[in-house]
């Protein structure tokens, strides 16, 4: 809405219009003549370069005029300074002048609101014309704006006389802004990363604080073609050897890393950015947070595992800060977290955020709940100790505050309008100072995020891989399924070789934190347990994806907190399985024929036997006669052959695989000549836990469901039907068993609920997680899941989503 004249002449009086000198009678119906002032300035030399300052020289007209040339471009200035913090202006050329051939401005009549000065005119003739110091030259109109206004601050402001061109000022201001985008730019989470496009997303309506984002096309641009050849062919060893030479791998990958850095020209453009957004003021304080490509989605939060650097001043140390984010990206933790996922690409899918640091009274974070509302959990000061796992936070719910902290209440109305503006639960990272509540990181909450518990206390617990029973409080994660094969195939055969007087080689289940590595208790206990084995080296499997890293045991509690992030003050909790890796000075194999057994062997160890990387000797036993008698395995023939019997008696046709160590004979593993028969089935969790037993099958579904639909089967099992006929048969079977089995049925039958107490767990061919059984395994803390498609018979092994069975004969 344009100003009439009355209204330009009454906001001048009101103030809120700057015109000086200020004349009534220069007035129009909707605008207001200004007049040409005396200097001219005309650009010396050509071409001119929109990158550097051109120079000018001045022109003073005298009273009698001067002539302006057709084509040349002279820069004058008005006499009036005009200005208005509340209008929008914008300028021409009074008709009279434009009728005798004359531009005023090429391209540039709209102004900004809050400059108040002299205004530069580009004047530019179509024919030779005299003209005079103080003509009217041009009318000024002025605009009601809409919407919240900004004030200019540019380096126009406070204008005198002509000014040329300072376009070169914002040269390189205008591509640092293109190359590391702000908060209120259009940003591309592809480049980005969620965790900074969330903050863009939301800067607009809640108090964020000013960053801008160093893209992962940054990162990636900064190696050369060789470093990412050395990068490429480093994690394509990764995914061939399933990252069984990972410590090797990391050498080579973080000697190429080091080596990248800033290029110059992104150092420069760096510190043109931090002073376009946080000016020249060498004691502003930045926080440099990752924002890696597949964090903070909605299903993986991949949380701690890149670098956040805080308390950074000056633009050296954003820099180096920058380079320290980029090289957590090929940390250990961060490449074993990526290959777990399944994922080996070499490519840096890592942005980087550089923001101005909050010094906050109160900082934390909160969940929205559907149950609780909004869960906050803060400290005093910074929140890093708090999301590090360090401070023991203030916990506060939405529904249990009195007032007394304002600013909870602000974090409630935020994270409430997050929830709302997202349409899912959201995870808040916040800081509180005297300016109020401000916005650190928002993001989904995941699974991923659910699944991994911490404890506040040391935790560095050992169990054994094939003879203890796995408490319920452990998690196994990731390596469900495997700790799933190894129990279901190794644990009945080791349990055997030890009631034969069999060697065998030590495994656990390795549960801890990054406390209860470091505590010298709960460490010094670890180191303790697992030296009791027989080897100096052992064998981690992280998951499916990282597996068999072999590591000298006096290097393992390093070897776990380095490839799991685990520091010194970290809770987050971890499951790992460990083996003795036995070399041993023979890899031997035997095997029975008939009446008569086989046996290999190498010094070049099992695996090179396994896997025919090495020739191998045999030695054939025939009627107790050993040929040819003279060999180094002489003296172990005996135990080789009973062992070899029982087992082949046991499971039929197989063969075993061995390593002799110190003198002494170790059984490894076998293998059945026929297949393993081991069957692995992803499974839905109806109660958590790990389980593991002879699997037993029950086919009586006419009369499980007849009794679960009774009155008599209630969730509270008041009325005991052990004695029905037909229950009685099936808890006989259950306790004929020579360990409590995992029952298997085709559905989770309430009345099976008599079996709680009997058995190690339940397998469904399908189920309900709400029926009545489900809830009693739940209170009873009885492993049971739902899987199709396994044997009948067999060893079986419930661990998290999996369940694995090893077939009988």
């Amino acid at each position: 809405m344009i100003l009439t004249g009355a209204e330009i002449e009454r906001e001048w009086a009101n103030g809120r219009i700057t015109i000086e000198p200020f004349t009534p009678e220069q007035v129009n119906p909707n605008s207001y003549n200004f007049r040409l002032g005396r200097t001219l300035c005309v650009y010396r030399d050509m071409p001119l370069d929109a990158r550097h300052g051109n120079e000018c020289d001045e022109i003073e007209i005298p009273d009698e005029g001067y002539v302006l040339e057709s084509g040349r471009l002279y820069l004058a200035h008005t006499i009036e300074v005009l200005g208005s913090e509340y209008y929008a202006p914008t300028f021409a050329a009074r008709s009279s002048v434009a009728r005798l051939g004359l531009f005023i401005n090429l391209s540039a009549s709209l102004g900004d609101i809050g400059y108040k000065g002299q205004w530069t005119l580009q004047l530019y003739s179509m024919n030779k014309i005299r003209v005079y110091p103080g003509i009217n030259i041009g009318q000024m109109m002025w605009w009601r704006p809409q919407g919240d206004i900004e004030l200019y601050d540019g380096k126009y402001q406070g204008a005198t006389g002509p000014r040329r061109s300072d376009i070169h000022k914002d040269f390189h201001k205008q591509f640092a802004r293109q190359r590391f985008v702000g908060l209120r730019a259009s940003v591309d989470p592809a480049t980005t990363g969620p965790k900074f496009a969330a903050l863009a997303a939301h800067s607009r309506r809640f108090r964020v604080p000013d960053a801008f984002c160093i893209s992962a096309e940054e990162f990636d641009g900064a190696f050369s073609d060789d470093q990412r050849r050395g990068l490429a062919a480093a994690f394509d060893d990764l995914r061939a050897t399933v990252g069984a030479f990972l410590t090797d791998s990391l050498m080579d990958i973080h000697k190429i890393v080091s080596g990248v850095h800033l290029t110059e020209q992104a150092r420069q453009l760096l510190a043109i950015r931090i002073a376009d957004i946080f000016g020249d003021d060498e004691s502003v304080e930045f926080a440099v947070r990752s924002s890696g490509l597949d964090e903070d989605t909605a299903g993986s939060s991949l949380a701690g595992i890149h670098t956040t650097v805080l308390n950074v001043q000056g633009v050296d140390a954003v820099a180096q800060a920058v380079e320290q984010c980029w090289r957590s990206y090929y940390e250990a933790s961060a490449v074993a977290a990526r290959i777990r996922a399944g994922d080996f690409s070499h490519k840096p899918r890592l942005a980087v955020i550089v923001q101005r640091m909050i010094r906050p009274e109160l900082a934390g974070v909160a969940f929205s709940d559907p149950e609780d509302g909004v869960v906050i959990e803060y400290v005093e000061g910074l929140a890093d100790s708090l999301v590090a796992g360090v401070a023991v936070p203030v916990l506060a719910k939405s529904a249990e505050l009195t007032g007394d902290v304002p600013a909870l209440a602000e974090v409630v109305r935020l994270v409430q309008a997050l929830r709302a503006a997202e349409g899912y639960d959201v995870d808040v990272e916040w800081a509180a100072d005297v300016d109020g509540v401000h916005l650190i990181q928002v993001r989904p909450q995941t699974a991923a995020s659910q699944q991994n518990p911490c404890h506040d206390e040391p935790v560095a617990d050992a169990y054994r891989l094939y003879f203890d029973e796995i408490p319920a409080s452990v998690d196994l994660g990731e390596v469900s399924a495997i700790y799933g094969g190894y129990a279901a195939k190794r644990g009945p055969v080791h349990r055997l070789a030890v009631e034969c007087g069999v060697g065998v080689g030590h495994g656990w289940v390795v549960h801890f934190n990054g406390r209860g590595l470091s505590a010298a208790e709960t460490g010094g206990r670890l180191r303790e347990v697992i030296d009791e084995g027989g080897a100096d080296e052992c064998v981690l499997d992280f998951g499916e994806t990282l597996r068999q890293i072999v590591v000298h045991k006096a290097e393992l509690l390093d070897r776990l907190a380095e490839t799991t992030g685990a520091g010194p003050d970290s809770t987050r909790l971890h499951t790992v399985i460990v083996r003795d890796y036995l070399r041993g000075d023979l890899g031997i194999i035997s095997r029975r024929v008939g009446d008569d057994f086989i046996v290999e062997y190498t010094p070049e160890g099992l695996m090179a036997l396994n896997r025919g990387t090495s020739g191998a000797a045999a030695v054939m036993i025939r009627d107790g006669q050993i040929d040819p008698a003279d060999n180094p395995i002489n003296a172990h023939i005996g135990e080789l052959a009973q062992f070899t019997g029982a087992m082949s008696d046991r499971y039929g046709p197989m063969t075993l695989e061995w390593v002799r160590q110190s003198g002494k004979l170790f059984f490894v593993d076998y293998s059945l000549l026929g297949g393993d028969a081991l069957n692995s089935a992803d499974a839905r969790v109806i109660s958590a836990g790990t389980a593991a037993g002879p699997l037993l099958d029950l086919d009586e579904d006419e009369v499980l469901s007849r009794l679960s639909i009774g009155p008599a089967v209630s969730v509270d099992r008041s009325q005991d039907l052990s004695g029905h006929e037909g229950l009685a048969e099936i808890i006989a079977r259950v306790r004929a068993c020579s360990e409590p089995p995992i029952v298997r049925a085709s559905r989770p039958y309430a009345v099976l609920s008599v079996l709680i107490g009997e058995v190690a767990g339940f397998v469904f061919d399908q189920g309900s997680t709400l029926g009545h059984l489900a809830i009693l395994l739940r209170e009873a803390r009885l492993p049971a899941v739902a899987a199709q498609g396994l044997p009948s018979e067999g060893h079986a092994v419930i661990s998290g989503g999996t369940v694995t069975v090893t077939g009988g004969k």
